[in-house]
């Protein structure tokens, strides 16, 4: 009878020893005892398969249950603020005053760009604002005098004028009693001469008259002799007339001096008008002063701001820390041109250290603000602790140089990092917490604590709100 062919030997189990024959050799073995033996490894076999089995899925349940209450990624990195400390003001650099490593203070001085330039522009700028300065003092107290004569000279000027106009008034009055005396003088005087004349004229008749009666002799001579008198009596009375006539004639010269006395009073007046309208003009001089007063101050403004602007400018040349922390890199040394905004150190804030994990989107399920994680660095070997402080709002690919274009249709649909920021707790193995290292991080999956969450993030805010312009910085040491 055929029997089955034989299992490969190497799956085979150790076979049992043979009997040592006494008297003589046994016979061949029969088929029942073969097929017994084979049943027999056959059960050990499936009792080893089930013990290993057994083992692999109680062996496997911790872990299931670990990665089911975990979260997982070795895409995390200690990160920090790096602030890179450049030149707010083109120059040569003097001199860095401080290598890799060092540890800085608030307010020190780490490097310095060539400062005379500046300082020649800062005495410029002085000079300026100096000479903008005299000049507004001298055109204010200018503005003050015109301010204070104007209205006395616009006084004056009125007076004057009032006085002047008095002054015609009366020259007119005066011209007007002048001119009726001497018309009156003057018609008396004709009115006188008429009449003396008219006597004249009648005496003279009547002596040729009775000088013709007498030689006739019909009249006595005394009649002839009394009207020669009468008529070399009205001669006297024209010749008396004659000259009240000249003399009352004489006095239209007073009227004319005194149509000269009002030409000049007249003539005064319009010289005080003029110059009240001088005066009063001279609100325009005092308007043109302050306008120039207000110009003057702009550029005083405008000096000082220069001024303080090329001031700016020499404190810039010194570079100073920010706040305490730690340098790691310097990018110039002493003699190279520093051009504006180049990076010439770099620090950080060693007590503003956490870590940056990306972790999956089908991973974040169970991971919230305030889960505690547990962090394993390659720099070394033991583990360190971190609570996770806030999870990021948009995944790293919004951010890439790169983006997703999936308008053609082509895709590939690959998880995405969400950035979740932790702190780590600080112990003894803080100081060696460095920006950059790897990280690899287990989250602890739970409701978390969102309270203390946001209590930390307010602080990291704060931290990280400090300014760096070294005006800012008042005493070193310490911190805006």
């Amino acid at each position: 009878m055929s029997t089955s062919s034989p299992l490969p030997t190497t799956a085979d189990p150790p076979s049992p020893p043979l009997p040592v024959a006494t008297a003589r050799p046994s016979a061949a073995p029969s088929a029942p005892t073969q097929t017994r033996r084979w049943r027999s490894r056959l059960i050990w076999i499936g009792a080893v398969v089930v013990v290993i089995g057994l083992a692999v899925v109680f062996g496997a349940i911790p872990y299931v249950r670990y990665r089911l209450t975990h979260s997982l990624t070795d895409d995390a990195f200690v990160e920090s603020h790096l602030t890179h400390l450049g030149a707010q003001t083109p120059g040569l650099l003097t001199r860095v005053l401080v290598e890799e490593r060092d540890t800085v203070k608030a307010g020190q001085l780490l490097a310095e760009i060539d400062p005379e330039p500046h300082r020649r522009a800062v005495d410029l700028a002085a000079a300026k604002r100096a000479k903008a300065e005299g000049e507004l003092t001298l055109e204010r107290s200018t503005w003050e005098r015109l301010v204070k004569e104007h209205p006395r000279r616009v006084a004056a000027a009125k007076a004057d004028l009032e006085y002047a106009e008095a002054g015609v008034a009366q020259a007119k009055t005066e011209l007007e009693v002048v001119r009726v005396d001497v018309d009156k003088a003057v018609r008396e005087a004709e009115a006188a001469v008429a009449s003396a004349k008219a006597v004249q004229v009648k005496a003279a008749e009547d002596a040729t008259r009775y000088e013709k009666l007498f030689k006739q002799e019909s009249v006595p001579k005394v009649k002839w002799e009394d009207a020669v008198k009468a008529l070399a009596s009205a001669d006297a009375d024209v010749q008396t007339a004659d000259a009240r006539l000249d003399r009352a004639s004489s006095n239209r010269r007073k009227a004319a001096i005194a149509e000269q006395t009002v030409a000049v009073a007249v003539s005064r007046r319009n010289k005080a008008g003029e110059e009240l309208r001088l005066a009063e003009l001279g609100l325009l001089a005092v308007e043109e002063a302050e306008l120039k007063v207000k110009v003057l101050e702009l550029e005083v403004s405008q000096a000082r701001r220069n001024e303080s602007w090329v001031r700016i400018q020499l404190e810039y040349c010194r570079i100073v820390a920010p706040f305490d922390g730690v340098v790691v890199k310097r990018y110039r040394n002493p003699g190279d041109h520093a051009p504006l905004g180049s990076p010439i150190l770099s620090l950080y804030d060693a007590d503003l250290v956490f870590v940056t994990a990306y972790l999956e989107e089908d991973r974040l399920a169970g991971v919230s603000p305030g889960n505690a994680v547990a962090l394993k660095l390659d720099a070394f070997s033991q583990t360190l602790g971190g609570r996770v402080v806030w999870i990021g709002q948009a995944t790293g690919a919004n951010f890439a140089l790169v983006p997703r274009d999936v308008s053609s249709g082509e895709f590939t649909k690959v998880p995405q990092r969400v950035p979740v920021r932790i702190l780590p707790d600080r112990d003894e193995r803080w100081g060696e917490l460095r920006p950059g290292l790897s990280v690899s991080v287990v989250f602890d999956h739970g409701p978390g604590d969102p309270e203390w969450a946001r209590v930390q993030a307010e602080q990291l805010r704060a931290r990280g709100e400090r300014g760096v312009s070294p005006l800012a910085v008042t005493s070193p040491g310490g911190g805006p």
